[in-house]
């Protein structure tokens, strides 16, 4: 399949190299960190406030520092699924002193 040629897409392509089963539903969690636990949990919040049901919702103090949010959802991976959430969480970070950490998923 054709990815874009981004950071997204990147991963797209390693996930099909090694056999990924984008058939079925995955639990795939996005992370950001924040520079306080209140800055965290008002973005947490509003994942919590979204009608979408997410599987976790989470903040937690980050090694380096900070507050980390892990927004967790069952889908099916796709390059727009993906990229939506992650463009959702970007728009949410983008509001208070915080940063992208990115995504992943269990190949199972």
């Amino acid at each position: 399949m054709e990815y874009p040629d981004d950071d997204i897409g990147d991963v797209f392509r390693r996930m099909e190299a090694s056999k990924f089963d984008f058939s079925k539903e995955h639990i795939v969690d996005f992370y950001a960190v924040f520079a306080t636990e209140e800055e965290a949990d008002r973005i947490a919040r509003m994942f919590v406030a979204d009608e979408c049901r997410y599987v976790n919702i989470e903040t937690r103090p980050y090694e380096e520092g900070g507050m980390e949010l892990e927004v967790s959802k069952k889908m099916i991976v796709t390059y727009k699924s993906i990229f939506e959430l992650q463009k959702l969480l970007t728009g949410r970070v983008a509001l208070v002193t915080g940063y992208l950490d990115g995504w992943g998923v269990m190949q199972e």
